[in-house]
């Protein structure tokens, strides 16, 4: 999607899905429901449909086309591990990063034990690839547990 970002601690976003929802208090404030909103009902626009949940197979090669190898932010518009998004389509996006693997991916969820049982059926006990990294998001104590996962 953003060949390059503003975001501090990554260079590009790719977003082969957008839209969300929310599963608890860290979801009141964000960003990205509040930008993909500003344009509903716009003809046209990306988020003509806000922050509805919308899946982008024609978003899902863009990494390889990205010669320089960058640090990828992947659905900073959304959550790849929520209810809602088939299995296959998952499988998509992981099957790009592993593909297109001279880039780092940044993969961030709230949705730590939907990540988890996803990456055992797909790794088994091995581990994930060294250039995909994975990072849950915490928004007080009583979700910490996710830092467990």
């Amino acid at each position: 999607m953003a060949q390059s970002s503003d975001i501090e601690w990554t260079d590009a976003t790719w977003n082969p899905i957008t839209g969300c929802t929310k599963i608890g208090p860290g979801c009141d404030n964000c960003y990205a429901e509040r930008f993909a909103e500003r344009w509903r009902g716009i003809d046209g626009h990306p988020y003509e449909q806000g922050f509805d949940l919308r899946l982008w197979p024609n978003r899902l090669n863009q990494p390889k086309s990205w010669k320089k190898p960058r640090m990828i932010f992947v659905n900073s518009m959304s959550d790849l591990f929520q209810k809602g998004i088939d299995r296959s389509f998952i499988d998509q996006v992981v099957d790009v990063t592993e593909t297109a693997n001279c880039h780092v991916y940044q993969v961030l969820t709230k949705r730590s034990s939907l990540m988890q049982k996803y990456l055992v059926k797909r790794y088994g006990d091995q581990p994930v690839p060294v250039h995909i990294w994975l990072g849950v998001s915490v928004e007080d104590r009583a979700h910490s547990g996710r830092i467990n996962h």
